[in-house]
């Protein structure tokens, strides 16, 4: 048995460690400062700022709108009002703008909903048009409500505060009222009060989000027009591809076998009598079939090329451009790999893109870059880059390759941008979200 002496060290020189007096103070000193660390953190000061300059906003927006509505609804008898309803409810639309724009103190900012955009022509066509939106009349009514809502939501997060500082006063000036329960009601509601405000703020950002916030039933419609749309688009650009193979196919591979054969019957048919000329027309028989080959290849390779699949994208672009007539640079910089629908649709953009650009351009020189880029909503993403020098003036309405290539991309939920100026450059632009790039597997067991 070791004895222990007075300076912490035992006979056999290890040192003791008071282990049952340093937890317990570390976890109290842990609690606290959870408990406590509201009181100064920016987030429950802009809360509580938040819904007083809310009770404010609200008392002015329904004074405005009362003194607007009242101009207005007065002076209708004489015509003159009727020309105060469009500035009215625009007036309206603003103000509550301004209440959206605040919802950014204790989150993100409240998109609008959509309203209904006056027709064009004469101010009295307007007027039927802006009284008639449901929209703008849900604003209205959520001014009358919200003068109502946000003072008592307010007076809510207020009241904690309140009691707070009458608990702090009475103790601190009539040391009679300082009893326990006094003082352990105060050091709670320190921690709690800034708690209950953030969670008010939150419930009157919900209560603004829910009134002028977009409908979560129309954006879910919006969404499905805009896929069905995004449907059709790339119906009409895969039945225009399928009509562009049916022509290769018709005007090339077959007018090359159709004359293929009518060579080797010829061929047959001097053997005998013209060995020469039959061994020339076996020559340009031999040189159609070669032909016939490679178209046949470059049509493959324009469905799905099996390089993307055994030796990834980079090698795919470089076999695009490595039968081209003009140098084209290739640059692929990705950390990772690409899903299999990314690679693909990377490869397509990339190779109708230098298709338009061999027969439409007359360009001298072209690149393609292909890196990763931060999406719209800041997921990761790739960025394709197609640039060349020549004439410019690549305007989709005019051929299907363009088209073809928008709706390739707009159906992976991408943007695609083409600066094509007449006389050039010309540069597209294609950005492409990538929902989860696959992580690199990790070294086998023991290997480093």
């Amino acid at each position: 048995m070791s004895r222990v002496v007075e300076d912490g060290m035992s006979d056999t020189g290890a040192v003791n460690t008071p282990r049952s007096e340093t937890r317990p103070s570390t976890s109290w000193r842990e609690a606290i400062d959870r408990w406590y660390r509201p009181l100064i953190v920016a987030e429950s000061w802009l809360a509580l700022g938040y819904l007083a300059v809310g009770a404010l906003w609200a008392v002015a927006m329904v004074t405005v709108v009362a003194v607007m509505a009242s101009i207005t609804f007065g002076l209708v008898f004489v015509v003159v009002g009727l020309f105060l309803i469009v500035p009215t409810f625009a007036l309206v639309n603003a103000m509550v703008g301004v209440e959206r724009s605040r919802a950014g103190w204790v989150g993100e900012p409240i998109a609008p909903r959509p309203l209904r955009v006056p027709p064009d022509g004469s101010w009295f066509r307007s007027i039927p048009a802006t009284l008639t939106d449901p929209e703008r009349w849900r604003q209205v009514a959520f001014i009358v409500v919200y003068v109502i809502a946000a003072p008592l939501l307010f007076t809510l997060a207020l009241t904690p505060w309140i009691i707070l500082l009458g608990l702090f006063f009475g103790i601190a000036f009539d040391v009679t009222s300082a009893d326990l329960v006094g003082i352990a009601v105060g050091l709670a509601l320190a921690g709690a009060a800034p708690r209950i405000t953030v969670a008010i703020a939150g419930v009157t950002r919900s209560f603004v989000a829910w009134f002028l916030g977009p409908d979560p039933t129309s954006a879910l419609q919006d969404r499905v027009d805009e896929l069905a749309e995004q449907r059709t688009v790339i119906l009409d650009a895969v039945d225009a591809e399928r009509r562009r193979i049916e022509r290769n196919l018709h005007d090339g591979v077959q007018q090359q076998l159709v004359a293929l054969g009518i060579d080797i019957g010829r061929a047959r048919s001097r053997l005998d009598e013209d060995p020469a000329g039959a061994r020339q027309l076996l020559d340009d028989a031999l040189t159609k079939v070669r032909g016939a080959v490679g178209e046949l290849r470059v049509i493959g390779r324009g469905l799905h090329p099996a390089v993307l699949d055994d030796r990834g994208l980079d090698a795919a672009l470089s076999s695009i451009v490595g039968s081209a007539s003009i140098p084209i640079s290739v640059e692929v910089v990705l950390d990772t790999g690409l899903p299999d629908d990314a690679a693909a649709t990377a490869y397509y953009v990339v190779n109708e893109s230098v298709a338009n650009i061999l027969k439409h351009a007359n360009a001298r020189t072209a690149t393609v870059r292909v890196g990763e880029s931060p999406g719209p909503s800041g997921a990761r993403a790739i960025r394709i880059s197609v640039s060349d020098d020549g004439r410019g003036g690549a305007d989709a309405a005019r051929g299907t390759g363009l088209a073809g290539i928008r709706a390739r991309v707009e159906g992976a939920d991408g943007t695609l941008q083409v600066e094509s100026p007449p006389g050039g450059p010309t540069t597209l632009v294609a950005v492409l979200p990538i929902q989860q790039l696959p992580q690199p597997l990790p070294p086998p067991s023991g290997v480093t």
